[in-house]
């Protein structure tokens, strides 16, 4: 989750939405996987992606296109095209998760750039260990289409798997499709949303004593409600609720997935996730209160390295702006590794990081 909240619930908060009641009954949300992780293929060979992209067109009508095998410069065309299909992603996966059983990346729900480059890393991380690939957007409803789909049962992917994000939809399939072709298992973070507005509401009613019916609204009501205002109960329940108990429902979800010392990589909301930016819900300015998706995995025995990812596409530019706005800290650094707008990696402690995707890092000034 990052940005402004809108009373239509801007698609920039819905990383904040997607951890059970402490009280549901969880056994209901929780489909068992039709297609066990022996069954789909292990590791895919990086080389196999690369060979299955076409070539660049030519510029023009006058440009002859890539040369033949037995023109000079083939070799050197070869290695080009090899180096420009793997250079966009700096981040060292083998090194961070040599340490680490998961990674986190923290993106902004109005990027583009962070499901490409993780369709483009997927093939280099599979190569790492990463055999689970967490996706907070789907939801635990629809982990069997994606199972079938996954282990190759079906070629299909239904309408409503990927509903969650439709403004995104060809970047989903593409980063679908590419852990296909890795073996690498995907799992449903989320649950409906409704049933997360109907935990804010009783959890409202019972800090306050009003009635449960007075805070039964949508999600993105519910968000707007407590950005715009304070009401005591009310914005501790928001919080609690999109932010702690969605944290415990993800850890569970993905270390639920992690067997036989698996790795993962989970994408996921920037608010779930530590970074050099506090983004929060800002709903009562104590965001360690609430904490993040990789103190949750710790509790259940396993460490994560949280990546904040910036810069790259997004579905406008109002998306754009709103992710610089939300994480003035995050671009500021970005400014300083990468001037020029390229793709760069930093760490920025033991296990949290930052990778910008690219474009344009104006220079911004910290708030302090």
């Amino acid at each position: 989750m990052s940005g402004p909240v809108s009373a239509t619930f801007s698609p920039a908060l819905t990383g904040a939405l997607s951890a059970p009641s402490l009280t549901a009954p969880a056994p209901a949300l929780l489909p068992s996987f039709s297609a066990p992780s022996a069954a789909l293929k292990p590791v895919a060979i990086p080389a196999q992606a690369l060979a299955a992209r076409p070539l660049s067109a030519p510029a023009s009508m006058h440009d002859r296109g890539p040369p033949s095998a037995r023109e000079k410069g083939f070799s050197t065309f070869v290695a080009n095209s090899v180096a420009d299909a793997v250079r966009a992603w700096r981040v060292p996966s083998e090194e961070i998760l040599e340490d680490h059983d998961a990674l986190l990346v923290g993106e902004n729900h109005e990027s583009l750039a962070s499901v490409t480059e993780l369709a483009r890393a997927l093939p280099e991380l599979a190569q790492a260990g990463v055999s689970v690939l967490g996706i907070e957007g789907l939801k635990r409803p629809n982990q069997e289409a994606v199972d079938a789909y996954i282990s190759g049962r079906t070629d299909i992917i239904p309408g409503e798997v990927l509903a969650f994000s439709p403004r995104r939809r060809a970047a989903f399939e593409t980063l679908l499709k590419t852990a296909r072709e890795t073996g690498v298992r995907v799992v449903a973070l989320g649950l409906p949303l409704d049933l997360w507005s109907r935990q804010v509401a009783e959890l409202a009613a019972a800090k306050t004593g009003d009635p449960v019916e007075s805070f039964l609204r949508p999600p993105g009501e519910q968000l707007y409600r407590a950005q715009t205002g304070y009401e005591s109960g009310y914005n501790e329940a928001v919080a609690e609720v999109y932010l702690t108990r969605r944290n415990q429902s993800m850890a569970m979800f993905l270390a639920g997935a992690m067997i036989r010392g698996a790795k993962a990589v989970a994408l996921v909301g920037q608010n779930h996730v530590e970074g050099v930016d506090a983004v929060t819900l800002k709903f009562l300015g104590e965001p360690d209160r609430w904490g993040t998706l990789g103190r949750e995995l710790a509790r259940l025995g396993m460490k994560a390295f949280s990546l904040t990812l910036t810069g790259g596409r997004y579905i406008d530019a109002d998306g754009a702006r709103n992710d610089r706005d939300a994480r003035r800290a995050s671009y500021s650094l970005a400014a300083k590794l990468s001037p020029q707008g390229a793709p760069a990696f930093k760490r920025t402690g033991a296990d949290t990081g930052l990778y910008h995707a690219g474009g344009t890092v104006p220079a911004m000034t910290v708030a302090h």
